[in-house]
């Protein structure tokens, strides 16, 4: 008996849309195992978004594919799916494979991975051969088949690929498996479980590419006979190298005739890594046309790479920034230049010139549900090559690897013991995630933020690339003082769509939050730092409420994206308040309400007095004159009895390198104060509770001078 499973094959993600294929495959049931049809007739259903039709479809081997194109698109403008239903299985009619009717054919040869260094034998391939009567065999060497089209393990080169079928037909193909250098070796993302990678990192920690230089291949190590010392087989022209060691010899040889020392002998050093010879190490001479005899034991054989300043003088791996100007919206390139040490190994760390993308300043005027913050946040693109003294000749010019997935950055600041470095991973949120605590942490350095009615107020989050196509929304949760919910439901906000569309609120009214013009870019629109704006009018008895951004999937059922954050209501009276906020070291705008008596002091200093010279003692007003001073005002905010998470929340404040003060509501408006540096007590760890002061200068008095 055959049982027929209608299975998507080949698929591929683009934005909202799945791309693929939809494949019947014929299974013994005996067995469980694939098994040829023998041209038996399979009845089906299909519904192409929509459209319902009855199909059948002959059988002579084990699968065939009955759809190819687009599967669904999640979009919600233009939605589209697909669903496919086995209706029957007919009988079998079970003919004899024709022995003299061959259809088996190689359709194509995939590279699934080039090898990633040489020697490595870490290359693969995938063959797509078709027949109707299966299963196929592949094999490298028409001796040894397998049944799967995946052929891993494969250095570079040539390689030839052999099939055959159950008909007892074959065909072969050739491919050259490409090896590359491998010379990226880490860049400055981090690796999760779940397959998730988080490409963010904190502008002010170093931002680091590293590359491995490996110039040519060593392919083997074999005993010298004559001097017992290692013999490198290497895939480079040695004639430079012999010439170079003849010239030197005969330096040396010159020198002892004449009885002079020579002070400028230059021998010839490799740099070795291959099994137990990793180092730099003389060259002795050359044997034959690629070897290279070294100045060290014969150990074992071995297999690895060289260095040679000889061959490539001036080393330097060149690591090519790509970005968005900020101002003029222009995509700009910088060149990073690094030289290697003397293992080969480059260091390009770009955190310098990441810091001059980001801008401590604001645009935001309060009246977007989630403001895309493109002063705070960046993204870039990264593409390397090597150079050296005489690669290039005449109008040629180098040619970039590209790195394929683009790179953020955020103006943070990680601390020593922060988890994952200068990366951002903890605050990075993914369709799906492992557990729990790998949710996104919303960009505040408050455990608790707090928010005061009628004051502007937003809390950071990433919108990261994960997250695109997805129809992003904030659950809010209204709690009582003992920060249980309250009854009346949720309060579902929809966050902007990467492509600027539509927002309904939940009882389905528009909310048009950007008009920002569609513009030829790989980053949608709201990928970056972003803010949701929290503008809600609480009643008495909400104390608190919570925070998280979910979306629904195909099927109706949500996901959390990040982890939920608890804001505390400041229910203090509103009396003669001063509020502020500060960029933090977590990378976004923090703010908190002083709502104590304010002390309030006139600073007048630095006055420039001169002396006038007196002739009339009599009548002359007076000695010495006043041309110039400053003064200023200063302030000195107050809280009282704060706990220690909020203590430690407004630390930031006082080395934070913008502050702001709120001078006007509606429209918001802003003005910049600095703050007085000092040593500052801050709490005592035995009483959890402690008095919170700062002093803070306005903007100078305008006076008159001369």
């Amino acid at each position: 008996m055959i049982i027929a499973k209608i299975s998507p094959e080949n698929t591929s993600v683009s934005g909202t849309q799945i791309n693929g294929i939809m494949v019947i495959s014929l299974y013994d049931a005996a067995t469980g195992q694939l098994t040829n049809g023998n041209n038996v007739i399979v009845s089906y259903t299909q519904n192409i978004n929509g459209v319902v039709s009855a199909e059948q479809v002959t059988i002579p081997g084990q699968a065939t594919t009955i759809y190819s194109g687009l599967l669904s698109d999640r979009d919600p403008l233009h939605p589209f799916f697909t669903k496919f239903q086995i209706d029957n299985v007919g009988t079998v009619p079970n003919p004899a494979p024709p022995v003299n009717s061959c259809d088996l054919v190689i359709n194509y040869i995939n590279i699934d991975d080039p090898e990633s260094a040489p020697g490595a034998s870490d290359g693969q391939i995938t063959v797509n051969a078709t027949s109707s009567y299966g299963p196929v065999m592949y094999s490298l060497d028409n001796i040894t088949f397998q049944s799967s089209p995946t052929i891993a393990g494969l250095t570079g080169g040539v390689k030839t690929i052999y099939v055959t079928d159950a008909n007892g037909c074959s065909s072969t193909s050739s491919i050259t498996v490409t090896a590359l250098s491998n010379l990226l070796v880490s860049d400055p993302s981090v690796s999760l479980t779940g397959g998730n990678i988080s490409r963010w990192n904190a502008a002010f920690n170093p931002v680091v590419f590293r590359y491995q230089r490996k110039d040519f291949e060593v392919t083997a190590i074999s005993l010298d006979t004559l001097s017992g010392n290692a013999a490198i087989s290497v895939s480079c022209d040695t004639t430079t190298i012999a010439s170079a060691i003849a010239a030197n010899t005969q330096a040396t040889a010159n020198a002892a005739v004449l009885d002079v020392v020579l002070i400028n002998n230059n021998p010839v050093y490799v740099y070795l890594n291959a099994g137990a010879y990793a180092g730099t190490f003389q060259v002795n001479s050359v044997s034959g046309t690629d070897k290279l005899i070294l100045n060290t034991p014969y150990v074992s054989t071995a297999t690895g790479y060289m260095n040679i300043n000889l061959l490539r003088p001036y080393y330097q791996v060149r690591t090519q920034i790509t970005y968005q100007d900020a101002i003029s919206g222009q995509t700009n390139t910088i060149t990073s230049t690094n030289r290697p040490d003397n293992t080969g190994l480059v260091k390009a760390d770009i955190s310098n010139f990441l810091q001059s993308l980001l801008q401590a300043k604001d645009n935001s005027n309060f009246t977007q549900i989630n403001y895309r913050d493109t002063n705070l946040s960046a993204s870039y693109q990264i593409a390397y090559a090597e150079y050296w003294d005489g690669k290039l000749s005449g109008s040629q010019s180098l040619t970039y690897i590209p790195i394929t997935n683009p790179y953020y950055v955020l103006y943070a600041a990680k601390q020593l013991g922060d988890k994952y470095g200068g990366n951002l991973a903890a605050y990075v949120p993914f369709q799906s995630v492992v557990d729990s605590s790998q949710l996104a942490r919303w960009v505040t350095d408050f455990a608790v933020p707090t928010y005061s009615n009628g004051y502007p107020f937003d809390i950071g989050f990433i919108y990261s690339d994960n997250l695109v196509g997805l129809q992003l929304y904030c659950v809010l949760t209204p709690l009582d003082i003992n920060r249980n919910p309250l009854s009346g439901g949720l309060q579902t906000s929809y966050l902007l769509n990467d492509d600027g569309s539509w927002l309904l609120n939940q009882d389905g009214s528009k909310l048009i939050i950007t008009n920002q013009t569609a513009v030829s870019t790989s980053v949608p629109v709201q990928l970056g730092l972003n803010r949701l704006l929290i503008n809600a009018s609480f009643n008495s008895d909400v104390y608190y409420f919570t925070l998280a951004l979910m979306y629904n999937d195909s099927g109706g059922v949500a996901h959390t994206v990040t982890q939920t954050q608890t804001v505390r209501i400041d229910d203090a009276v509103d009396e003669q308040s001063v509020y502020l906020r500060w960029i933090g070291l977590s990378g976004c705008w923090n703010y908190y309400r002083f709502v104590y008596n304010q002390e309030i002091s006139l600073d007048v200093q630095n006055a420039v007095i001169i002396k006038n010279y007196v002739s009339d003692w009599e009548n002359q007003d007076g000695i010495e004159e006043v041309i110039g001073k400053s003064a200023g005002q200063k302030i000195k905010v107050m809280a009282e009895d704060l706990s220690v998470a909020d203590i430690k929340g407004l630390q930031s404040i006082k080395y934070s390198p913008k502050v702001q003060m709120l001078v006007n509501k509606n429209p918001v408006e802003w003005q910049t104060i600095v703050l007085n540096t000092a040593t500052f007590s801050e709490y005592e760890t035995l009483n959890g509770q402690a008095p919170f002061s700062v002093t803070f200068n306005l903007p100078s008095i305008n006076i008159q001078t001369q």
